[in-house]
């Protein structure tokens, strides 16, 4: 007979739920474009445009007063929505559940905030320059909003999906799926679909600079290699200008990007909906109670110590992910410090995604079978050890020495390889490194259920909204600091860089440090923190099932008219618990002798540094209390 605790939901559904995820990812990835495009038009420089071409002489400041004031001020923003969001949701009851109208209001803001930027603020004239400045700033507020909504049922949704850690672990895999088909996706429609001449036109933005641009001589000569054609009376002599040239910035582009985007999500979001309609419902809901208030907040994160340690780790390791794998860094170390950012950008960014296949299998199976927590523990080691390879080469890299440069393929007398040692090497180490970081980042949103079960046995509440939207704010607070990060490192520790590179940018000295900085130091002291959060972390083995047991059975009698004081006073440890609340531990048997399989290094290891906080003092159910039979549930009276 299958325990009272055991919530388990159809295959079907644990596949397609995390494509809620994908949902906001599709936004998400686009957001890039979303803002290029507002930054063209907030210039007031839209109506200068002459046969697809461009000047926008304030675009480079606007783009950096808004990175420097607006960004931050949305965290603020975040900080007080964030909260009152977790809050509603937890107090939430509809027809259709606690979830999925937040799923369906996040959706329809998000597109919402796409159809006011790319369609009703493109068509405002240029003298209305403010009222372009007030409808992006609402359309940005709509987005925040949308993604916030949306994006906070991931994490809280899954603690009525089920509670099986083997299910909850498959999280990985098919989140790894519903990435290809959003992030991987839209990236590759945008930047290389798109890019086609025939599909796209190409338009050409130029922008006034102080430093490293071109002069109106040296751009005319530029130009005229190219190709390129121009008016050369918008520009004025004297000045310098440098210029961005690609699809991206055509009219065309974003009349097929928008109600592609708005489309693939809406899909997406049906989905998820379909994948959790049968589990959104008071049965599957955890422990009832007073609905949390804003003030219990702050006793929440007092007591939660849990989630303190999750939303540490998880917030340093996507800073330093974000960090590590953005365009910033992408363009200085494939183009400014190996000279061919075209050429092994894509290879790699492929690359990247076959190993993070093999490691996202991998680790999902090692969490199925011993726990979310020792999936991220195991495999941030793994992605450590493998970045001291990385980082020993980026060390040893010489701008002078063409066999420490990266190098896939050759153009230069017909298409051939020209694969060396060093570039062997970096894609071992940094392909394997790559996707255990990127498993233990996806690892961790599984982990705010076991969190929220975790609050349930502690305080009694059931509070997903809250616990899913206190991990998200810390998470996009400490991320929020990637830019100026990214300027501390890259632009200030470069002399003579006074931006931060792109595509065009040459070579300097200095760009070697910015680069061992930004893609191993970081990334890698994030993961020494991770690991020492994970010590600390002790929601996984024996404890967890702890948790799970009580919760089951305080459950069952509350159901039954037990008042919720009482049944946090009768059933506190699993040795009170009976034992048909009790799921057993998993123990993996050796299929030739049938006995339970020895420990393996990675097994003590492990057991050494991170067990100490789940072990608990008592066996299952061997001090079990009943339940008294008048607040026996009336399916288990009759079963009796």
């Amino acid at each position: 007979m299958e325990p009272t605790a055991v919530n388990r939901a159809k295959q079907w559904q644990i596949a397609l739920f995390p494509f809620n995820n994908a949902a906001t990812n599709v936004y998400f990835a686009f957001y890039t474009y979303f803002t290029y495009f507002a930054m063209m038009y907030l210039t007031g420089s839209a109506g200068a445009a002459i046969g697809g071409t461009l000047i926008a002489g304030g675009l480079a400041l606007t783009i950096t007063s808004f990175n420097a004031v607006f960004a931050p001020l949305m965290r603020v923003f975040d900080a007080i929505t964030d909260p009152v969001l977790g809050g509603l949701m937890d107090r939430t009851k509809t027809k259709i559940g606690k979830f999925r109208p937040y799923m369906i209001l996040g959706n329809l803001l998000l597109a919402l905030s796409l159809v006011l930027m790319m369609v009703i603020f493109r068509g405002l004239g240029d003298g209305l320059g403010w009222l372009r400045w007030a409808v992006y700033i609402v359309s940005y507020i709509i987005y925040v909003l949308g993604y916030t909504c949306q994006c906070a049922v991931t994490k809280a949704g899954q603690t009525c999906l089920t509670n099986d850690p083997k299910q909850r672990s498959q999280f990985v895999i098919w989140n790894m799926i519903g990435m290809i088909g959003s992030i991987v996706l839209v990236n590759v429609m945008a930047g290389g679909v798109l890019t086609n001449e025939a599909v796209c036109p190409k338009g050409l933005i130029l922008y006034e600079v102080t430093e490293n641009g071109f002069s109106v001589e040296a751009l005319a000569a530029e130009f005229a290699s190219r190709g390129i054609s121009y008016d050369v009376s918008l520009l004025e002599a004297g000045k310098q200008y440098a210029y961005v040239y690609g699809a991206g910035y055509g009219a065309q582009f974003y009349n097929i990007m928008v109600p592609f985007v708005i489309c693939l999500s809406a899909v997406y979001t049906v989905m998820a909906y379909a994948a959790i309609s049968a589990k959104d419902k008071p049965q599957f809901w955890g422990i009832e109670s007073e609905p949390a208030k804003l003030r219990d907040y702050a006793g929440i994160l007092k007591g939660n110590k849990e989630i303190r340690w999750l939303a540490l780790s998880s917030g340093l390791n996507k800073l330093a992910s974000t960090i590590a794998t953005s365009g910033t860094v992408a363009f200085l170390l494939y183009g400014c410090l190996m000279g061919d950012y075209n050429g092994l950008y894509i290879p790699f960014y492929a690359l990247c995604f076959v190993f993070m296949g093999l490691f996202f299998l991998w680790g999902s199976a090692t969490a199925g079978k011993k726990g979310q927590k020792r999936g991220v523990a195991q495999f941030t080691m793994f992605a450590l050890l493998f970045y001291i390879g990385v980082l020993v080469l980026l060390c040893v890299y010489d701008h002078d020495d063409p066999s420490t440069w990266l190098s896939i393929f050759s153009t230069e007398g017909g298409f051939h390889l020209t694969i060396n040692a060093y570039t062997v090497l970096f894609i071992i180490f940094y392909g394997c490194g790559y996707g255990a970081f990127n498993c233990c980042d996806n690892l961790t949103i599984p982990m705010v259920a076991d969190c929220t079960d975790y609050e349930t046995y502690r305080s009694g509440k059931y509070v997903p909204g809250i616990m899913g939207t206190i991990f998200s704010l810390v998470d996009k607070v400490i991320s929020s600091l990637q830019t100026l990060l990214l300027t501390v490192f890259i632009v200030y520790m470069v002399p003579g860089l006074n931006a931060l590179p792109g595509e065009a940018t040459a070579y300097m000295d200095g760009m070697k440090l910015s680069a061992i900085i930004c893609f191993c130091v970081l990334p890698m002291a994030s993961w020494l923190v991770t690991i020492f959060c994970m010590t600390r972390y002790g929601l996984s083995g024996k404890r967890l099932q702890e948790i799970q047991a009580v919760n089951a059975v305080r459950k069952a009698a509350i159901e039954g008219g037990m008042p919720p004081e009482e049944a946090m006073r009768t059933w506190q440890t699993i040795d009170q618990v009976p034992a048909r609340f009790v799921v057993p531990a998993h123990v993996a048997f050796d299929k030739k002798t049938g006995q339970p399989k020895k420990e393996n290094l990675l097994d003590k290891i492990y057991r050494v540094i991170f067990t100490r906080r789940e072990q608990v003092a008592a066996e299952p159910s061997v001090n079990a209390v009943e339940i008294p039979e008048r607040y026996l549930p009336e399916k288990e009276e009759k079963d009796e």
